[in-house]
């Protein structure tokens, strides 16, 4: 249950991780690094997100030698921060100065991971081809011919799969900022109201509460059409009617943790012929957190939450990925199964958004409601203080 209390915008300023938090990532990324055999890991232009995990800075490179040297930093104007002090300078053009950082690190001849060289099963997932600025990267690979460059993504996704502390809090706060943001949307969603004057209002109340700027997702239409649309930066002009349905997610960033509420809105009176949908999912969802314990596998989860439904004449259906510091993975959708992911099992400390589907046997009837969860020894903690319903506005 979040018991966050939020403060006033001027005292809404991250105000940085600590050093420990800095050496127990450091501390774990290396020794992932070294039971897969590698010298260091390079975190090339591009990947901003395991950029920042590892230096609190975005548009960054990285070398992190295994072996406990010093790590090099690479920044475009050589400014370093309270993490690392210095950093070579790119001054806009990084294939050199990505090259000096590995050599600096006694690389030349190393074995060298890279990270976010493809997509991983733990993090970069919805990127296959990975994320990196390859023309950068590929002049680095062609300066250092004696070294041998191998895909790492999931070493560092591993060590940003179970969160510490300080993370766990952040995250707690983000999804706060979350669910405020989704008390503004049901104060102002109404018939006739403008999609985009919600959407800003919405934003707003999460962006004066601290949260970094990060698009929420708007799904709005009549409750028995098909799928809405969705929309990020809804047209200005569109609005919303009664008998539609709501849809979003909502989503806060806090010290990088990025978090998502999801609250289904109904703009009318919710048929009876729905209820027995929205009770399977409470009931589903409620079931999935008591297994979410460190190690169960995904595959017995999987299946187990797929089959739910099916024991009382009903469907259910497993929806899940990764919350956190940029966190995309793992990933389980319609779209996205899970074959992969079968024998991996849950961490103490991973988060995820939690939204599994309760439907009817005709599946004309779909219902699902979401929140941040974290992974304890006694199963999923869910951080949201919603209760698990259909918001119904008439």
């Amino acid at each position: 249950m979040c018991t966050v209390t939020l403060e006033s915008p001027a005292e809404s300023t991250w105000k940085g991780y600590s050093l420990a938090e800095r050496d127990r990532r450091w501390q774990r990324v290396r020794q992932l690094a070294a039971d897969a055999g590698f010298d260091c890991v390079f975190v090339p232009l591009g990947n901003g997100h395991d950029a920042r995990y590892l230096t609190e800075i975005e548009t960054a490179a990285f070398v992190l030698p295994t072996d406990g040297r010093p790590p090099v930093l690479v920044t475009d104007k050589g400014k370093g921060n309270a993490w690392i002090s210095d950093s070579v300078a790119a001054n806009r053009s990084w294939p050199r100065p990505m090259a000096q950082a590995l050599e600096e690190a006694g690389m030349e001849r190393a074995r060298i991971g890279v990270a976010g060289l493809k997509g991983g099963k733990l993090s970069h997932v919805r990127s296959p081809d990975g994320v990196l600025v390859h023309g950068a990267y590929e002049e680095v690979v062609r300066v250092l011919p004696n070294a041998t460059f191998e895909d790492a993504t999931d070493v560092v996704g591993r060590a940003r799969f179970a969160k510490g502390d300080e993370e766990i809090e952040c995250l707690r706060r983000s999804a706060a900022i979350a669910e405020a943001g989704i008390d503004e949307l049901v104060e102002i969603a109404r018939p006739g109201a403008d999609q985009a004057v919600v959407y800003a209002s919405v934003m707003r109340r999460m962006l004066r509460l601290g949260s970094e700027y990060y698009p929420w997702a708007l799904y709005a239409g009549p409750r028995d059409g098909p799928e809405p649309a969705r929309m990020t930066r809804p047209p200005v002009g569109r609005k919303l009617e009664s008998g539609w349905m709501i849809t979003d997610e909502v989503s806060a960033v806090w010290g990088g943790m990025v978090s998502q509420e999801d609250q289904p809105i109904l703009l009318g009176p919710i048929p009876e012929e729905w209820k027995p949908a929205i009770a399977l999912q409470r009931e589903v969802f409620e079931a999935g957190l008591e297994r979410m314990r460190p190690g169960v596998l995904f595959g017995d989860f999987i299946d187990f939450i797929n089959g739910f439904g099916d024991q009382r004449g009903m469907k259910t259906f497993v929806t899940m990925h990764g919350r956190g510091f940029g966190d995309d993975g793992p990933l389980l959708t319609s779209r996205a199964r899970g074959a992969d992911l079968r024998d991996l099992a849950f961490e103490a400390g991973a988060a995820f958004v939690w939204k599994p589907y309760g439907r009817t046997a005709d599946e004309r009837i779909s219902f699902n409601w979401g929140g941040d969860v974290v992974v304890t020894e006694q199963g999923g903690e869910l951080l949201s203080r919603r209760p698990i319903e259909l918001v119904s506005i008439t």
